[in-house]
């Protein structure tokens, strides 16, 4: 809500709902104060769900099985809304109505029904020869969906209090519906081999499927996938390293995925005949119109996903301690996205293609601890695991030669964010004046302010990199990007886990982090919680120690720069465009779980007929820890705004909350 303010109160001294007053034309609280004071909005949804499985599984003959089940589901979903003329007062004893927006009345009801079925069949078979073991399997699949949607609504009902379709005398009235399905068909195998119990492993796998999503001829792929594992330390040769190294495990891996998530008919073109002309005709109804949807690609097909892989198991100290590592690097081949910018003139949007590549490196590491020792006579066992990973992604495919900045191209690292370079903020009058730089396009706040309107002290000071004395985005390409450089990236790098434990003598403890080491993100132009009055000078939140952070004659060091209302809530004000100034790090750590436990002595419970008695406290996301410059965003929260082609967001948000419980587990 951005016009909730603390200097409105929102009923009048008789009683009547404040909405607009003689002092502002503008809506407070966006009528919302309005419509809960009247009481008379209603919004009610149901979810109704059946689902059910039936399985039957044959043992045709010694070592080969067969099975085979299949699944129903249906999901019904229903929703009523209704609004009404909502009744405020702008002068004492003169009552209006709210008539438009969320003001007006109307009822809609929706109903949505979702129905699948799935249909799975598969056998397998195992065989054990000397040291070889070979276990195959092979098998079915066939899923289907349809979903129908069916939505009506009307103005003009004759009471406020009973919703019913057939109290609406209103012209303004609307159906629509709508019905999609699709079928996915496919045939799936797999085959383990071991050799010399699990000193070799072989394994491959595949499947090839058939999706309605695509044009008859481009409905079918096939996935391939295989990996080896040679586990060395098995070998004769190794040995006496067996004092030291208890296992060693080399591991490669290929494997290719599918990707069938377009629309349902997005390879066809479709008609919609639910257009309406503005205009009324001699039998005062308004005219009707059909339009037919944008081209589309006649080639869409599957995205593929191919993954190498290559991985390290070690075990030292009686394995104790333990280390896996994995590198890889992942090839997206035929990404499902809009293709080449195409100019205004073709008149419609670019289509869904299979248009770009993608090249994404990466690693895991692993590192776990786990022992136990005697402590007063009582073993006391303990563990510990630290997780650490990282990846980079690259597009190797796109036709864009120009590199266009608003679209993919090649060479383009995912994430990475392009910014304005600030040197700091202008220390008096005279420097802003005489500083031969045109600020203009990110200035125009600053420029057509009422008062004192141009630079000075404390304004901005934005970098000319180009040297054209001009700041701009020059023609927003990779190679003409004006006067932005690459800053960060919005994507997280570095994400890791530490968990811990111990039990002993009845005690139990657990501790759980998690974190990211490093992202980037630029907070949007209405991010109030971290602008403050610059996005919206009105805002009745102002963060604690705001003031401390603007820029003042008294205080020219601040991190913020002199005060000006709407600052930042434009594209074309200097806080409102990217710069590396503002500029934030969601880095974090945070203690997501401490669960604190005791088990009652069993010689006790047991005197009461209780096997066990455990009784313990847990607390959730109980300390972050962030170099984000706000104490009012949470930056695992503001990290989920992120994407690969935007690092703005406005993080109104509610912050993962505290929980803290208390248990007794009790076994009979």
């Amino acid at each position: 809500m951005n016009h909730a303010l603390a200097s409105f109160v929102p009923i009048n001294p008789d009683g009547s709902a404040v909405y607009l007053t003689s002092l502002s034309n503008s809506a407070v609280l966006d009528g919302m104060g309005a419509i809960l004071a009247y009481g008379k909005h209603k919004n009610k949804d149901q979810r109704y769900e059946f689902s059910t499985t039936f399985e039957a599984s044959f043992n045709v003959m010694k070592n080969l099985n067969v099975r085979a089940n299949y699944s129903y589901l249906h999901y019904n979903y229903q929703t009523m809304n209704r609004t009404v003329n909502v009744p405020y007062s702008k002068y004492p004893g003169e009552i209006s109505y709210l008539t438009t927006g969320s003001g007006v009345n109307q009822l809609k009801e929706t109903q949505t029904n979702h129905w699948y079925q799935a249909f799975n069949v598969y056998g397998d078979y195992m065989l054990d020869i000397a040291d070889h073991q070979i276990k195959i399997m092979a098998g079915y699949n066939y899923e289907t969906k349809r979903l129908k949607d069916i939505k009506v609504s009307r103005q003009g009902l004759l009471s406020d209090d009973l919703n019913d379709l057939n109290l609406a005398v209103g012209d303004a009235m609307t159906m629509s519906g709508g019905q999609n399905e699709y079928a996915l068909l496919g045939a799936f195998y797999r085959l383990n081999y071991s050799y010399k119990g699990g000193r070799y492993l072989f394994e491959t796998s595949g499947r090839y499927d058939g999706s309605s999503r695509f044009r008859s001829g481009h409905r079918f792929g096939f996935f391939p996938s295989a990996s080896v594992g040679w586990r060395i330390s098995e070998e004769p040769f190794f040995g006496n390293l067996k004092k030291n190294i208890d296992n060693v495990k080399l591991r490669l891996s290929y494997g290719s995925l599918g990707n069938q998530q377009v629309g349902y008919y997005d390879y066809i073109q479709t008609i919609n005949t639910n257009g309406t002309m503005n205009y009324i005709f001699g039998d005062q109804k308004k005219g009707s119109y059909a339009s037919v949807s944008d081209p589309n690609s006649a080639d869409l097909t599957w995205e593929t996903v191919s993954t190498w892989n290559v991985g390290l198991d070690l075990g030292f100290l009686n394995n104790r301690l333990n280390l896996t590592a994995d590198a890889y690097v992942r090839d997206t081949k035929g990404m499902q996205t809009s293709g080449k910018k195409l100019p205004g003139a073709y008149g419609a949007n670019e289509p869904k293609q299979n248009a770009a590549n993608l090249r994404t490196k990466g690693w895991e590491l692993m590192l776990t601890w786990n022992d136990a020792f005697k402590l007063a006579n009582k073993p006391f066992r303990y563990n510990l695991s630290v997780g650490l990973a990282d990846n980079t992604s690259e597009i190797t495919k796109f036709d864009n030669p120009s590199k266009i900045l608003s679209d993919y191209y090649v060479g383009q690292k995912l994430g990475d964010i392009w910014g304005y370079v600030v040197d700091g903020l202008f220390r008096t009058d005279e420097e802003a004046a005489n500083y031969n730089v045109d600020q203009t396009a990110v200035n125009f706040v600053i420029n057509t302010a009422q008062v004192n309107p141009g630079l000075h002290a404390g304004d901005m000071k934005f970098v000319d990199l180009d040297g054209d004395h001009t700041i701009s985005s020059g023609s927003n390409t990779a190679d003409d990007p004006g006067d932005r450089k690459i800053i960060g990236n919005s994507l997280p790098r570095y994400t890791y886990s530490i968990q811990g434990g111990f039990d002993w003598y009845g005690f139990d403890f657990s501790i759980y982090l998690q974190g990211v080491g490093h992202q980037d993100w630029y907070p949007g132009t209405n991010s109030v919680f971290f602008w403050g009055p610059y996005a919206r000078p009105y805002s009745s939140f102002i963060p604690r120690d705001f003031l401390s952070q603007v820029w003042s004659p008294e205080n020219p060091d601040a991190y913020f720069p002199r005060p000006i209302g709407y600052l930042a809530l434009g594209n074309n004000r200097s806080l409102g465009v990217v710069n590396d100034r503002y500029l934030q790090n969601l880095a974090y750590c945070r203690v997501k779980n401490i669960t604190v436990g005791y088990t009652i002595p069993a010689v006790w419970t047991k005197k009461v007929k209780i096997e066990r008695l455990h009784i313990y406290f847990s607390g959730e996301n109980l300390f972050t820890f962030s170099p984000l410059k706000s104490d009012y965003i949470d930056p695992e929260q503001a990290s989920a705004e992120n994407s690969i082609q935007s690092a703005n967001g406005n993080a109104k948000l509610y912050p993962w909350s505290k929980t803290y419980s208390f248990g007794v587990n009790v076994t009979f």
